[in-house]
């Protein structure tokens, strides 16, 4: 297993170089509060991107929320994002965005493999910019690669793709903002706790894509 974890690892750095122009990095933390005997609980979420391996910051982003269980195999998320962002290079020209999104997330499985359908919503208010709204459909897939699965000490490829659709735009902004495809492997240290160690490629516009290496923390809190 170790030997797979490894070439796993490899494999999804060199797909990365090879197709990219640009190699940035990301430390990311997904997390939950879940409620005994409550359908209401918390989102949060932190998100360090870097244009390389430390020594010129990206963005930082914060994500709060509340989410709901609608059904067993449905969740919606109300929320509130704060987004600082730098421009690569010098000058960096900070700028804040302040951020209302809802999310729509559908759940089921495929053999042993989870599947997540998630519908998010963005209405986007930038320093100095005008008003306008994003949709993103992200699918997400977790195939596990021990008898594990996803219990504690299980491994697990994580995959996901993302489409981005600007909405009230304005110029010149094109409706197809972005897209984005993600490869890791996973690891769960506890029932509650996961790490996942892979990269994500993305494609802005008619440009050939950044390349960005990803470690990432996910985190459920149980509260009784």
């Amino acid at each position: 297993m170790k030997s797979t974890f490894l070439f796993l690892v490899l494999a999804i750095t060199s797909i990365g170089f090879c197709y990219a122009q640009q190699l940035e990095s990301a430390l990311l933390y997904y997390g939950q509060t879940k409620f005994d005997n409550s359908r209401f609980g918390l989102y949060h979420e932190v998100q360090l991107r870097d244009f390389q391996f430390g020594g010129d910051h990206n963005q930082t982003l914060i994500r709060v929320g509340g989410h709901y269980q609608i059904k067993p195999f449905l969740t919606a998320v109300l929320g509130y994002g704060f987004i600082y962002s730098e421009l690569k290079g010098a000058p960096n020209a900070p700028f804040n965005e302040h951020r209302i999104f809802q999310d729509f997330v559908l759940t089921h499985a495929l053999k042993s493999t989870r599947i997540r359908h998630r519908l998010r919503l963005e209405e986007r208010f930038i320093d100095d910019r005008d008003f306008y709204g994003r949709a993103r459909y992200c699918l997400f897939a977790d195939i596990p690669l021990s008898e594990k699965k996803f219990n504690a000490g299980g491994t697990y490829l994580a995959l996901y793709q993302e489409v981005f659709i600007n909405a009230f735009q304005p110029e010149p902004l094109k409706t197809f903002d972005r897209n984005r495809i993600y490869a890791a492997v996973g690891y769960k240290v506890k029932y509650n706790l996961g790490i996942q160690l892979g990269s994500m490629l993305q494609h802005v516009g008619s440009n050939r894509g950044t390349f960005q290496m990803q470690l990432s923390l996910h985190h459920v809190i149980n509260v009784k």
